[in-house]
């Protein structure tokens, strides 16, 4: 945390890595229902994908500080998915070399090396703006409060107190 209360970076990569994480659950279990009309959704991941999707959000986060103010939106997106593709490809090609990458794209036409393929470039260009437009920006507005600044329920109760016991009322 810092000192004015916003989170910090361990935190905010915590978070992008699990919204990575299950994002990426949740886009293989549609995928697999599309294809294959599996009723029960599998979706799947891999443990690399927390690291993968913590680290690369929080450098679009930074992307997205310095160009907030300079570029269009389009623009943004634009860059954004390239910068997505070099780390897909660099973060696929250190896993290969350890027989560890969890992803192959040989099936598709346009790939390369079965690391990236263009026909994600759609999804990857509006998944990164969402991520922009709604994980990003409402992350870095939240904020740790401290104690002393969470108002009291009708009976006295702060904190978690007042959260799980909901407002208490006398009974006379």
């Amino acid at each position: 945390m810092l000192d004015d209360g916003h989170l910090s970076i361990w935190v905010r990569f915590y978070i992008y890595a699990i919204h990575g994480y299950f994002t990426e659950v949740m886009f293989t279990a549609g995928w697999e229902f599309v294809v294959n009309i599996n009723w029960k959704f599998p979706g799947c991941s891999s443990v690399w994908s927390l690291f993968i999707y913590g680290l690369s959000t929080v450098i679009i986060e930074r992307m997205y500080l310095f160009m907030r103010d300079r570029y269009s939106l389009l623009v943004r997106g634009l860059i954004y998915t390239v910068w997505i593709y070099c780390w897909e490809f660099s973060t696929g090609y250190v896993l290969k070399q350890f027989d560890a990458c969890p992803w192959d794209y040989t099936p598709f036409d346009a790939h390369f090396m079965g690391l990236i393929t263009l026909e994600y470039a759609p999804g990857w260009f509006i998944g990164s703006l969402m991520s922009e437009q709604v994980l990003i920006k409402n992350t870095l507005r939240l904020k740790f409060m401290p104690e002393s600044t969470v108002t009291k329920d009708k009976c006295g109760a702060s904190g978690d107190d007042a959260l799980l016991n909901g407002p208490k009322t006398k009974i006379n």
